[in-house]
Formats: C-alpha cells, structure tokens, sequence
C-alpha cells in the first residue's frame, strides 16, 4: 500500500514544480508588462508636464493663449502626482527666483546711484577739488612752456599766468557745478586758457612795476589774500585783467 502511493507522490512532485514555474514565469511577464507600461506612462506625462502648472493658462508655440488642463489631480496616478508636485516645486522657485533678479537689479541701481553721488561729493570736496586745480595749472605751465611765444616771460611771470588762469578755471567749474572728464579738462587747458594766460602775462607787466610788486602779484594770485596788495597795484590789476577774463569767460561759456 506504501509501496504503490510512492510513484504516485513521484509523479506528482513533476506536475507540481512545472506548474509553479509556468506560474512564476506569467507572474514575471506580467510584472515587466507592468513595469514597461509605468516607463512609458512615466516617459509620456514627463514631456506633458513642463514647467508651467497644468491648471494655468500658457502661451503656445504661435502665441496663442492655451487653456488650462481640465483633469483634475486626484485622476493622477501616485507616479503623475510624484511629478506633479516636483514641477510645482520648480515653478514656485522660478517665480523666487524671478522675484530674487527683480530685487538685484533694484539694488544694483541704488549702488549705481549712490556711487554717482559718493563721486559727486568727492569731486567737489575741497582736497580733491584743491588737487584738480594744482593739476590744472601745473599742466597749463608746462604746456607754455613748450610755446616759442613764452620765452619772453620770466618763470616768476609764467607762474603768475598759469595760477590766474587756474583761478578762473575753479571760478568757471564752480559756478556752473561741472564735473569734467580728463579730455575735457585737457581741451580748456590747451585751447581757451593759453590766450588768457598771455593776456595776464602782458597785463601784469603794465600793472607791477619792478619785480617786488611782480612778487606781491604772484602771492596774491595764489593766496587770493587782498592784504598782500598795495591799493594802487590792486587798482591797476584790476583794470588790466578784466578785459582778458571777459574774453576768457565768454569763451569758456561757448564749451557748454
């Protein structure tokens, strides 16, 4: 009786193990079905799901306003809603970031304008302004000195020219709050200030009448000191130099 259910047993054990593998093996065609088909769902809502929410309008390829997506988010699948929610991310930090740019870009300007008015106040600052001068007539000099017409002036005389052109350079900039670029500088110093300064030079000749008074002219025109001055000396500068800052002024006048 033991005997005759042992081939029985024996070939059942076959059925059995085929059976098992041909259901492991539909089970696993089925999984990979399965899990083709998540790809390509997941591949196709991926293109449809850009970077803009589904449930607002957009802008199409034309230009044509595009209505917003009718399917609402609980028709999504756990994989759709996986994305949905990760493109939402990304636009709420688009539009921070879009907001962050609009808050740089108005604070680059302040710092723009604030750089514009720190120059401001230092271009008319009294040391920097005072160093502009010096320069100027520094230049002016050494520019006269390079004119054949200068070698009949003594350097004392020379200077006397250079610092009175340099005075009314600072007047001019002054009146009008001119803030001048190195070759606009440059223009006025070779082209409106030689003609002034010989006109000094000529002028203080007429005015000083030894080389104590051409000293006392020299003083007064760098200090602006009135005191250095005899009353007859201030009168006669006065009437000598007014017709060459006339000229000067108005042809300064003229560059605006």
């Amino acid at each position: 009786m033991g005997i005759g259910r042992r081939p029985l047993i024996l070939l059942g054990t076959p059925i059995l193990i085929a059976a098992l593998g041909f259901g492991g093996y539909f089970s696993y065609q089925s999984l990979q079905s399965q899990h083709q088909d998540n790809i390509k769902e997941l591949e196709l809502f991926g293109f449809g799901m850009v970077s803009h929410s589904p449930y607002t309008e957009s802008i199409g390829e034309l230009g044509a306003t595009q209505l917003p997506a009718t399917f609402a988010e609980s028709d999504l699948t756990p994989t759709q809603k996986v994305i949905y929610g990760l493109m939402q991310d990304k636009d709420r930090l688009m539009d921070e970031n879009r907001a962050l740019k609009t808050q740089l870009q108005a604070l680059e300007k302040q710092v723009s304008e604030l750089q514009e008015y720190r120059e401001l106040n230092e271009r008319f600052a009294p040391e920097s302004f005072d160093e502009e001068i010096r320069r100027v007539e520094k230049d002016l000099k050494a520019y006269l000195l390079r004119l054949p017409e200068a070698e009949r002036f003594s350097n004392l005389q020379l200077e006397i020219m250079a610092t009175s052109s340099a005075r009314e350079y600072r007047r001019f900039v002054e009146q009008h709050r001119l803030m001048l670029e190195n070759a606009e500088r440059a223009r006025i110093i070779n082209g409106q200030l030689p003609a002034y300064a010989f006109c000094v030079g000529d002028a203080t000749t007429i005015a000083a009448n030894s080389a104590n008074e051409e000293r006392m002219l020299a003083q007064y025109l760098r200090t602006g000191d009135d005191d250095l001055l005899t009353a007859p000396l201030r009168n006669d500068l006065q009437i000598v130099l007014k017709p060459c800052q006339q000229a000067l002024r108005k042809a300064l006048e003229a560059t605006l």
